[in-house]
């Protein structure tokens, strides 16, 4: 189907067009009726230089012939040109709803950030390069944690993403863009000795403690150990399909994880009894490492870094590694590694200074 582009004039008519900006339209018709549609996000200026204006005109034709491509489909190009008019913030809204507990928050949050930016209203159409640049503008803005910001991208560009697949937009406008980066974290993990204080320890929630323990000699992720069946327990290992992942891990127990189930046999159907709120764990586990005396903020997840750690101190090779912590990529991995170069770098220096 044929779209046509005609030149829409801004400004005041007192100038001559030579003079003023422009911004190019699409005509086409839809339902048998007329329709003009403006390419808001690329304006021509008078001050423009040859090669600026090719630029801006071959992201117009792109734009042209994607519309071209949807529309010659009648009947997906119908469909598609209407959801394209739907709103793209209540669609974020319903994905976030069917997230899990962690992950939800996370969506959840990026959507309160979302309707501080935008409104409740941006149909999809418009979410466009230039948009998700002020997007990350407006979260700079904020003073949010670099991470937090990449987080928050990465919510949105998932939502993108997820239209692509059910043909709502041709394309994710975020790739495009030069999108935020993550910087590294202090990875928190507790060395044997500290194990065995929490070990040790008398504390009021056993299920809680049992859990954590039961990662640390695991490196099941918090929601695993929420969700573990004792009928993911067959011949002194752990299978299970991870909940963020979707990948299957088989995971062999060692003296230390069986002496932990031992200690929950008297729970039928899941291991552990744990809160459905991730947030209350893990307030549990800050009490917990506090009466055992240990001086680092530690939460559920370092006791899966525990478990990485443990394995690189004991020299098993970081392939070997990736596949119990169920990884998808050894990048991944590979920071557990260098983290324990770290460690053994600061046990090096800390020695005493011999004067020659």
């Amino acid at each position: 189907m044929s779209v046509n582009l005609r030149t829409k004039y801004l400004g005041t008519i007192k100038l001559s067009q030579k003079n003023r900006p422009y911004k190019y339209q699409l005509d086409y018709s839809l339902n048998g009726k007329r329709v003009r549609e403006t390419i808001k996000d690329v304006i021509f200026y008078p001050s423009d230089t040859k090669e600026e204006k090719k630029q801006k005109l071959r992201i117009v034709n792109r734009i042209k012939s994607q519309l071209e491509i949807e529309l010659g489909n009648s009947k997906n190009g119908l469909i598609s040109r209407q959801l394209q008019k739907a709103n793209f913030i209540t669609y974020f809204e319903l994905l976030g709803k069917n997230k899990e507990d962690k992950t939800r928050t996370a969506w959840n949050n990026t959507l309160k950030h979302l309707i501080d930016f935008q409104g409740k209203r941006i149909k999809f159409e418009d979410v466009s390069a230039t948009w998700l640049e002020k997007f990350i503008e407006y979260l700079k803005s904020e003073n949010l944690a670099a991470n937090s910001i990449v987080t928050y991208f990465n919510k949105v560009n998932a939502a993108l993403n997820k239209a692509v697949k059910e043909r709502i937009i041709i394309e994710n406008p975020s790739k495009f863009i030069e999108r935020p980066k993550k910087v590294e974290t202090e990875i928190i993990f507790l060395t044997k000795e500290e194990i065995q204080q929490i070990v040790q320890t008398d504390f009021w929630d056993n299920e809680s403690k049992n859990a954590f323990l039961f990662s640390c000699y695991t490196g099941l992720r918090v929601s695993d150990i929420r969700n573990l069946k004792w009928s993911n327990i067959k011949d002194n290992k752990i299978q299970l399909i991870q909940n963020k992942t979707k990948k299957v891990v088989y995971i062999p127990l060692n003296n230390n994880a069986k002496n932990i189930l031992e200690k929950q046999k008297h729970n039928e159907g899941l291991v552990f009894k744990l809160s459905e709120h991730i947030s209350s764990i893990n307030r549990t586990v800050k009490k917990l490492i506090k009466l055992a005396g240990i001086n680092k903020k530690v939460h559920f997840h370092c006791a899966r870094h525990t478990f990485a750690t443990l394995l690189v101190t004991s020299g098993v090779n970081v392939f070997t590694i990736s596949k119990l912590m169920g990884h998808k990529d050894i990048k991944s991995t590979l920071v557990y590694a260098k983290v324990i170069d770290e460690e053994k770098q600061k046990a090096v220096d800390s020695m005493v200074n011999l004067e020659f």
